[in-house]
């Protein structure tokens, strides 16, 4: 009885010791402008996100994945992705902006939580990772899911991480359709590898706007684009095709 007691506690330290709560603080800037041109003037803003180790922890120091979810939160099938990381000997990050700001979905909004507050939680929260004792700094990518996609997208848009004054870079971004409507006038993008992947069907966010995008950029920049034939929309989830009405 006492042994597995002993090996009852041992599990839970262990799966403590592999989950962590980490919390940073960020702001509410609405647009990229507002981070340009008025980052000083917002309000601070609480923001959270669960930091997961591989399972051998053993005081190792790993490689991260920031995940970045879509516009309903975080869905089943993200979570997939981060544990394959965490398989692979990857420790892995779910940023929480939804959550830290009491919101469950911006469909058919967009407004509630933005790209641009989004982007900030993202270095913030590389900030608030660079001391962590079995995390490599250097070594830290990011990706992301529609709205979360944007953000592992112009998160490496170098007028925004000047604005809002981190040295730190993310290693790789690797963003799942994301909206590639908008390209800046001034295409200064990180040299960090940027690799999209987006369905061929795709009538949220379509694919051929992320076509132009990387064909502006891929004599500049370390940019590439995967178009996935015959695909839609969050061609990762497993469920049936549907069609909102209401989506944007």
């Amino acid at each position: 009885m006492n042994q597995k007691l002993i090996f009852t506690f041992l599990l839970i330290i262990t799966l403590i010791q592999a989950q962590e709560i980490i919390n940073f603080k960020s702001a509410n800037p609405f647009s990229f402008n507002d981070i340009i041109t008025d980052f000083s003037n917002h309000e601070e803003q609480d923001v959270s996100g669960v930091l997961r180790l591989p399972d051998n922890i053993d005081n190792k120091v790993f490689p991260l994945v920031i995940g970045v979810a879509g516009s309903k939160g975080w869905g089943e099938h993200h979570l997939e992705y981060l544990k394959l990381y965490r398989d692979m000997g990857i420790a892995t990050f779910e940023l929480e902006s939804f959550k830290s700001r009491d919101v469950s979905s911006t469909v058919g909004s967009q407004v509630e939580v933005t790209h641009a507050m989004m982007i900030l939680d993202s270095y913030r929260a590389l900030e608030a990772l660079s001391n962590h004792p079995n995390i490599d700094i250097d070594n830290v990518a990011i990706t992301g899911w529609s709205l979360g996609g944007g953000v592992s997208l112009f998160s490496g848009w170098l007028p925004l991480k000047k604005a809002i004054g981190i040295d730190l870079t993310f290693a790789a971004h690797l963003p799942i359709y994301p909206p590639c409507f908008v390209t800046p006038e001034i295409l200064d993008f990180t040299d960090s590898p940027i690799h999209i992947l987006i369905g061929e069907l795709d009538n949220w966010t379509p694919s051929a706007p992320c076509s132009n995008f990387v064909k502006k950029l891929s004599s500049t920049n370390n940019i590439d684009l995967t178009i996935y034939k015959d695909s839609y929309h969050s061609f990762d989830r497993e469920s049936p095709i549907t069609r909102r009405k209401d989506a944007y």
